[in-house]
């Protein structure tokens, strides 16, 4: 028997695989960690790309909004935050004029406590913090129309800045190709109009992970945030890990680019068979939620060709101490007749912001099945949204290969980031 591990969060999960299985761990290529975190994003900072320097940037009595990442976002935010204020305050801005603005997106608004593991006890202290939220009409401000027609309604603390930055992981995203850059301000603070208007059927439809040229969700979220204003960014990638192995820093489009040249020489790993059984690890936080964590299904499935066979099954293991996620798109999921019906009724009838999670895991369960262990989600709910289960990952391995004993496995460690590309 073979020994393997994957992560659910801070923990691995170890389970064996009889000898004889044809097994293929895959994994990112490894290339050099930074050895000093602070190091490397000061001098990111202080030599940005396709922009000026931020302190040379900015002037007396400006307001700022800097808009970082939530808790579903793992990165050193904290240094990160640190660095950006003595650069604000090097170029004559008070603290009285900064605003940071969570960028929640749809998700749920972060707790002192949270932000304080983030940003740092200092920070959040002597920081304006306001978690977005898509739906508070109050927290809003409606800005027109962008050029082809997105309704452009963003926080209000955003649209009322001077100067406007964004902090951000570069890693594998569904809709985006990779996340990062613009995608902070177009979704992360905009209201439920405009991340309605980007999140639809047709664009879902288009995309795929990994792809950044051409893509039509990301030239929407480039339109929108053109309109809103972004000044700034800061973005890493990192190794499944959350080692840096690049900080970009300056204008948000041609520093995202130069970003994404590094992940991609670190996530696209090529291999040269498909997979009846995946086992696809999840890191901390998005274990945290069903939300986030099945995201470890989408590079199975959603690269250029899916890595997981045509009836195939994915293994999750995820932990979802939070639950769900959010809620709606397990109403809709519960209440459905299945996935035929979700993707008719996306299709023709449109979701609102957040559900379109319930189309994602339409598509995916469309290929194969999922089944989610080491969870704390009772199974019964699970159920209820087409999902299956089991106790541990070597439970569900061992039931695979009694139905299919001659079943080809890949096991992605890091699922949410290494994407398969079959040559």
């Amino acid at each position: 028997m073979a020994r393997y591990s994957v992560p659910n969060g801070k923990k691995m999960v170890e389970f064996e695989i009889p000898d004889g299985v044809d097994v293929t761990v895959v994994a990112s290529r490894k290339l050099p960690v930074l050895p000093d975190a602070e190091r490397a994003i000061r001098e990111a900072v202080a030599n940005p790309i396709g922009s000026r320097r931020l302190q040379a940037m900015v002037q007396p009595g400006q307001k700022v909004a800097i808009i970082v990442t939530d808790i579903t976002r793992k990165l050193p935010e904290d240094i990160i935050l640190s660095v950006l204020i003595e650069e604000l305050l090097a170029g004559g801005i008070s603290l009285d004029d900064i605003t940071v603005v969570v960028a929640t997106g749809t998700h749920r608004p972060n707790s002192r406590e949270e932000l304080v593991d983030m940003f740092g006890e200092e920070n959040v202290t002597r920081l304006h913090f306001v978690n977005h939220n898509a739906w508070d009409k109050e927290g809003l401000v409606y800005l027109g129309k962008s050029r082809r027609g997105i309704p452009l309604v963003v926080n209000k603390y955003v649209a009322a800045a001077d100067i406007k930055i964004s902090t951000g992981v570069i890693e594998t995203h569904l809709l985006a190709g990779y996340s990062g850059g613009v995608k902070s301000v177009a979704v992360g603070v905009a209201g439920a109009e405009t991340i309605a208007a980007t999140h639809n059927y047709q664009v879902m439809a288009e995309t795929r992970l990994g792809v950044v040229e051409g893509n039509t969700f990301r030239d929407f979220l480039t339109e929108a945030t053109l309109a809103i204003g972004l000044d700034f960014i800061v973005n890493v990638v990192q190794t499944g890990n959350k080692e840096l192995v690049r900080v970009v820093a300056g204008d948000p489009v041609a520093a995202f680019l130069e970003g994404v040249k590094t992940a991609r020489a670190m996530y696209e790993v090529e291999i040269d068979h498909q997979a009846d059984i995946v086992i696809a690890g999840v890191g901390y936080p998005k274990n945290r939620d069903l939300y986030q964590a099945t995201r470890a299904a989408n590079t199975s499935v959603f690269g250029p060709r899916p890595v997981v066979k045509k009836g195939g099954v994915i293994i999750i293991p995820a932990s979802c101490e939070d639950g769900f996620g959010h809620p709606g798109y397990v109403d809709w999921m519960a209440g459905s007749r299945g996935p035929d019906d979700i993707i008719e009724h996306a299709k023709n009838k449109g979701f609102a912001p957040g559900d379109q999670k319930a189309l994602i895991l339409a598509w995916i369960l469309k290929q194969a099945r999922v089944v989610i262990t080491d969870c704390q989600i009772p199974k019964e709910k699970l159920k209820q949204l087409n999902l299956e289960t089991a106790s541990t990952v070597e439970e569900a391995v061992k039931m695979e290969l009694r139905n299919n004993p001659g079943a080809r496995i890949i096991v992605s460690p890091d699922a949410l980031l290494t994407l398969p590309i079959i040559a």
